[in-house]
């Protein structure tokens, strides 16, 4: 199920101190464990963001990347947003346009084609965002 298009929306944007986060949709049609997602990579203005300096938040929680993985209980409903915190030395001031681009790559947990190996759902979208 092609789903690019619906990662980033209108709003996915929001800035905060010591940078910015872009808040993203379950690039699936249905809710997915957190350790589902195999990566997550974006790119501000042209310049992509090294992965380790990302950090994600779920609610209450936040994660590194690579942490992502071990979070089987974790569930990323349809209805939430996860946020992407990136670090940037200065945010962009309110109304500036930024240009973001995310992938997110997923693994689809009930979807086995071989042992330990799953079908995967790669969602690039880009858009020039508002910061709110």
């Amino acid at each position: 199920m092609a789903t690019d298009d619906t990662v980033l929306t209108e709003d996915s944007l929001t800035r905060r101190p010591g940078g910015l986060a872009v808040a993203l949709k379950v690039p699936w049609y249905r809710s997915l464990w957190l350790s589902s997602v195999s990566d997550i990579a974006v790119t501000v203005d042209g310049e992509r963001v090294p992965r380790d300096d990302l950090r994600v938040e779920l609610g209450d929680r936040a994660y590194h990347v690579d942490e992502l993985k071990e979070q089987w209980d974790t569930l990323w409903f349809i209805q939430d947003r996860l946020q992407v915190v990136v670090p940037r030395e200065k945010p962009p001031a309110e109304g500036q346009e930024v240009d973001v681009e995310v992938a997110v790559e997923l693994r689809l947990p009930y979807m086995q084609i071989a042992p330990m190996t799953y079908v995967t759902n790669h969602a690039t979208n880009r858009r020039t965002l508002t910061a709110r």
